[in-house]
C-alpha cells in the first residue's frame, strides 16, 4: 500500500509539474505578444503630388477605441521662439492640455497674437522678459503674428490624440509603441490646398510595411519670414 501511495503522490507531483509548466509557457507566450504589441512601431511616408518626400507635414493617428487616446503621462511643455524675427519652429504641434512656452530669444520687443484658431492670445514678449506659458485645451489650428513685424507667421497645430509627429526631411514618421487599432490618418500643413489644410485616411496599424500616402492637393507657397522695409525698432512701445 506505501508503494501504491508513493506512485500515486508521484503522479500527482508529475501532473502538477506539468501544468505548471504548461501555464508558463502559456503566460510567456501572453507576455511576448503584449511586449511585441507595446513596442510595434509604424513608419509612415508622406509624398506630395509629384511623389517627392513631403517635408514639415504634421502626421497624427486617432485610434478608435477610446481606451487608446489615454496617456499617463503629461506631454512636455512644448515651446515656440521668436528668433531673428521669426517664429521657430514655423510650425508646431502639441497635444490638447499642453503648455506651451513663447520664447523671445531677439533683443527686441515682439506683440505675439492669434489670428485664428480656438485660442485667442495677444500679449508684449519684451527681449528681457523670459517667456509666456499658455496653455491650450481645445483641439484646433491657432495661427500666429505679431504686431511690431508683420511678416511674421507661425502655426500652432493642437490634437487630441497622444499620437502626432513631424515629417523629416525624407517626408517620413515613425510612430513607436502603437497599439494594434483601426487609426484615422490625418495630414496636415497650414499651406495644404484641401478643406481645412487637412487629408484623412484610415488604416489598421501597426502594419509590418511602411505605409505611403501621396497628398492628393499642392502646396500654396510658405510666406517669407522677413521684412521688405527694414525699420528701427520704437523704445518704449
Amino acid at each position: 500500500m506505501i508503494g501504491v501511495s508513493r506512485n500515486r503522490d508521484k503522479k500527482k507531483m508529475s501532473l502538477r509539474s506539468l501544468l505548471s509548466l504548461t501555464t508558463l509557457l502559456l503566460l510567456t507566450q501572453l507576455a511576448s505578444q503584449l511586449l511585441a504589441q507595446s513596442v510595434s512601431a509604424q513608419e509612415l511616408l508622406i509624398l506630395n503630388q509629384q511623389g517627392q518626400a513631403a517635408v514639415n507635414v504634421v502626421v497624427y493617428l486617432q485610434p478608435n477605441n477610446a481606451d487608446n487616446r489615454v496617456v499617463a503621462a503629461q506631454p512636455a511643455k512644448a515651446e515656440v521662439h521668436q528668433k531673428d524675427k521669426q517664429f521657430s519652429p514655423y510650425i508646431t504641434v502639441v497635444q490638447k492640455g499642453q503648455e506651451v512656452a513663447f520664447v523671445n530669444e531677439d533683443d527686441i520687443t515682439h506683440h505675439i497674437y492669434s489670428a485664428l484658431g480656438p485660442k485667442r492670445f495677444s500679449f508684449k514678449l519684451r527681449h528681457e522678459q523670459e517667456q509666456q506659458l499658455i496653455m491650450f485645451e481645445t483641439a484646433g489650428h491657432v495661427s500666429m503674428g505679431c504686431n511690431i513685424h508683420d511678416w511674421m507667421s507661425g502655426h500652432l497645430l493642437v490634437v487630441d490624440t497622444p499620437f502626432y509627429a513631424i515629417t523629416d526631411n525624407q517626408g517620413k514618421v515613425v510612430f513607436n509603441a502603437l497599439p494594434e487599432d483601426d487609426f484615422t490618418v490625418s495630414v496636415w500643413h497650414p499651406q495644404l490646398k484641401l478643406n481645412d489644410n487637412l487629408q484623412l485616411q484610415t488604416f489598421h496599424l501597426p502594419n509590418k510595411q511602411p505605409i505611403v500616402i501621396t497628398l492628393e492637393a499642392e502646396f500654396d507657397s510658405i510666406p517669407k519670414q522677413q521684412s521688405l522695409d527694414e525699420f528701427e525698432f520704437l523704445e518704449g512701445y
